[in-house]
């Protein structure tokens, strides 16, 4: 065996850590600035300089809407009907939306049945997860007992927490603890055996959960929400390493690394960074190409109010030519039908 002296690696990794965090947290900056400030202030600009042009666009776009419903009915009811021709196919639609009731009757004649499981579920008693009856524990350490689960070994954690299920979750909590309850000292144990994956997948998960979990924070961050999403994903299917890195990366945002975060978790969470910072670039650039983008800053406006300007009326002026042509259609199925032309009289043939 080589001994390796994994000081200086562990130094250079956290200092990319460090480095790559700066660079995920300036992108996030600019996607957070782009979202809160840029986006509302150009709808409240566009909302006011193309006020009537944008109605007059949505009012078109619903009569677009409606003429197309209208022929899609009409196409429907012609091939699936047996229907002979579009105008007839025309005439049933319209009675049909005229006369909206008898339809509606025929389809509420059979009541829906009613949801056994849906009535059983009402019945039933609901219980207590494990989590809530974990965080209900903690909250009794601190609150009757002055005690800090932090600071307490997984032994006793375990057998206190077993403890507090049975006797404790069907004591009324406002009274305080019962009277034949206490914290027994810990005793003096043998060393822990290896635990198991299931074992350490627990403790790595109470520990997240210390760290991350909503109500055991005051502030609401939207990359510690992510996290503690990523836990629970973690956690419900048993994925050891993914809890490790995700607690390594907590230690490296907290500046807490030390024997107990690996080499390779703490170049698991570099990899992530770096991942994450290139899907964020990515999100970037596509955002750069919006006309909201970096608007809050933006001094002459003249140019994009031209820009935009020529792309609604040119939208306007699509949808308008569609509704013409809809509405063209719509009336070739209500126009009276034309009478048959008499036949012409053969000219009679003189002969000189």
């Amino acid at each position: 065996m080589v001994w390796v002296d994994q000081a200086p690696l562990r130094k250079l990794t956290a200092s990319e850590c460090s480095r790559a965090m700066e660079r995920l947290e300036k992108a996030r900056a600019e996607w957070r600035r782009f979202e809160r400030e840029d986006q509302p202030a150009f709808q409240r600009w566009k909302a006011s300089t193309f006020g009537p042009l944008l109605s007059r666009i949505r009012e078109i776009e619903d009569l677009v809407r409606a003429k197309e419903k209208l022929v899609m009915e009409v196409e429907q009811e012609m091939f699936f009907s047996g229907t002979r021709s579009y105008r007839a196919a025309y005439t049933r639609v319209q009675k049909r939306r005229d006369h909206p009731d008898a339809d509606e009757e025929a389809r509420t004649k059979t009541p829906p049945p009613e949801d056994d499981y849906a009535r059983f579920e009402e019945d039933e008693e609901e219980e207590l997860d494990e989590f809530t009856q974990e965080l209900l524990f903690e909250e009794f350490l601190r609150t009757f007992l002055g005690m800090n689960p932090d600071r307490m070994s997984d032994r006793q954690y375990e057998k206190m927490f077993a403890d507090f299920k049975a006797k404790i979750l069907g004591h009324d909590r406002s009274e305080g603890p019962p009277p034949n309850w206490r914290a027994e000292p810990e005793p003096d144990f043998a060393p822990e055996p290896p635990k198991s994956p299931k074992d350490r997948v627990k403790e790595l998960y109470r520990l997240l959960v210390r760290r991350l979990h909503p109500d055991m924070r005051a502030d609401s961050n939207t990359e510690v929400s992510s996290l503690w999403h990523e836990v629970q994903e973690a956690y419900a299917t048993g994925n050891v390493e993914r809890l490790e890195m995700l607690l390594a990366f907590t230690d490296i945002q907290s500046n807490t690394t030390g024997d107990h975060t690996s080499l390779f978790q703490m170049r698991s969470v570099l990899a992530e960074l770096r991942s994450a910072f290139k899907a964020l670039q990515r999100t970037l650039q596509s955002a750069k190409k919006d006309p909201a983008w970096n608007f809050a800053r933006q001094n002459d406006r003249s140019k994009t109010e031209s820009r935009l300007r020529r792309e609604m009326e040119t939208t306007l002026a699509w949808h308008e030519d569609q509704l013409r042509q809809l509405e063209a259609l719509v009336e070739q199925w209500t126009a009276p039908k034309k009478g048959r032309r008499p036949p012409k009289a053969k000219q009679e043939e003189f002969s000189y």
